[in-house]
């Protein structure tokens, strides 16, 4: 996956963006004056098939637009708390589990990573996507092998299939 921002992203978008590639396979490409199609381009280039754009408002991180081969896949509305320690994840043993029903057969497709092997024990760094305690919204969290968080933890606020109406 290949992640970049608007034109002129916030330091905190930016400290996002570095914080997903930690967390993911994932490359951060500073866009400047890049247009989409050359964003397309780049991650070309670079074998990518998914470009996620990151959009701020008021300095603040606030959807992720995920691009399959080009064409708009799902547009994410979120809020970020960057309250976490930042730690390091060994993205070739990064794998992802899915406890929110409505997001199973969305995951895989949005987080190029593979689904966690429930017979194997967790020697692996793990995303995992599950109902926040505190808001009943989906929770995107980021543990390393040793079962510690690792920032940032994204809240689903929403999200929309290109093509559907409102989810």
């Amino acid at each position: 996956m290949l992640i970049t921002t608007s034109r002129k992203p916030s330091q905190r978008t930016r400290t996002f963006c570095r914080g997903l590639e930690r967390a993911l396979d994932a490359h951060v490409v500073n866009r400047g004056k890049m247009s989409l199609r050359d964003v397309f381009l780049k991650a070309k280039e670079m074998e990518k098939d998914r470009v996620a754009v990151v959009s701020e408002r008021d300095g603040n991180p606030d959807g992720i637009k995920i691009y399959h081969h080009g064409e708009l896949f799902i547009s994410l509305q979120l809020t970020v708390d960057f309250s976490l320690p930042k730690g390091s994840m060994n993205k070739d043993k990064i794998h992802l589990r899915c406890e929110v029903d409505e997001l199973t057969t969305l995951a895989p497709k949005i987080f190029p990573i593979p689904l966690e092997d429930s017979k194997k024990p967790s020697d692996q760094n793990l995303v995992i996507i599950r109902s926040s305690m505190k808001k009943s919204i989906p929770l995107v969290e980021f543990f390393d092998k040793n079962g510690q968080a690792t920032g940032p933890r994204i809240y689903l606020q929403g999200w929309k299939l290109a093509g559907d109406d409102d989810t």
